[in-house]
């Protein structure tokens, strides 16, 4: 089941109460450990349950493992390391929108990248929207889907696309999602790829939570491996 994906047991996301920080920036009105991810200021979403377990639901991320895998470059259906190559790291994007129109592979993304051997796992927009695979050279961190609670716009923006770079408005944010901005971007052979698939082929160790390799040991509690 894909890593990133928000499971029956998390049930969905939720914020709760916020109250402005001694610092200005919003905060939960119960501070949590897992609020923010390290070294990122915005505040996250949280999920309404917090042990991952049952079916996935592919159309919700949970804002701390997809932001996980998108600072870390790990893949999004396991958490292991992503695939690289002299042409980059491989991205496995929707082929169409969601009005079947054909996507963009370029320019702003929250898609994580992903291993060989996830790249052709069942994902439930991938199997719905097809895929596209691609190698990509730079995937710069510029922001975060957010819901925004800013006094000047009467309390609420619905989710938008917050820039990094916009302290203000990030301030007052609840992200729901990280975002990159794909540049130098070039179609993978999905031949090479399923060759690649076939050569990391290799167990994971037992009790090693996927993912694990870039997470700091007081967080793995929060951001199991493997939801059962």
């Amino acid at each position: 089941m894909p890593f990133i994906a928000v499971t029956a047991g998390e049930g969905g996301l939720e914020i709760p109460k916020l109250v402005p920080g001694a610092d200005g920036w919003i905060q939960h009105a119960s501070p949590g450990p897992y609020d923010r991810y390290p070294d990122m200021e915005v505040l996250l979403a949280r999920t309404v349950g917090t042990v991952p377990s049952g079916a996935p639901d592919g159309n919700v991320l949970s804002p701390y493992r997809q932001t996980h895998c998108v600072l870390n470059r790990l893949c999004q259906g396991c958490g292991e390391p992503a695939e690289r190559g002299p042409q980059g790291a491989l991205y496995v994007l929707p082929a169409t929108r969601a009005d079947g129109s054909e996507a963009a592979f370029s320019g702003v993304s929250d898609m994580p990248p992903s291993c060989a051997r996830c790249a052709f796992r069942r994902c439930p927009v991938l199997s719905s929207r097809g895929r596209r695979l691609l190698w990509v050279r730079q995937a710069e961190v510029i922001g975060v889907y957010a819901e925004v609670f800013l006094p000047h716009r009467r309390g609420y923006c619905p989710e938008t696309l917050v820039l990094l770079d916009d302290e203000r408005t990030l301030s007052a944010s609840v992200a729901t999602r990280t975002v990159c901005d794909l540049r130098q971007v070039s179609d993978a052979d999905p031949r090479h790829i399923k060759e690649l698939a076939g050569l990391a082929r290799r167990p994971v160790p037992e009790g090693r939570p996927h993912g694990a390799a870039a997470l700091p040991p007081a967080e793995l509690a929060a951001v199991p491996g493997r939801p059962a």
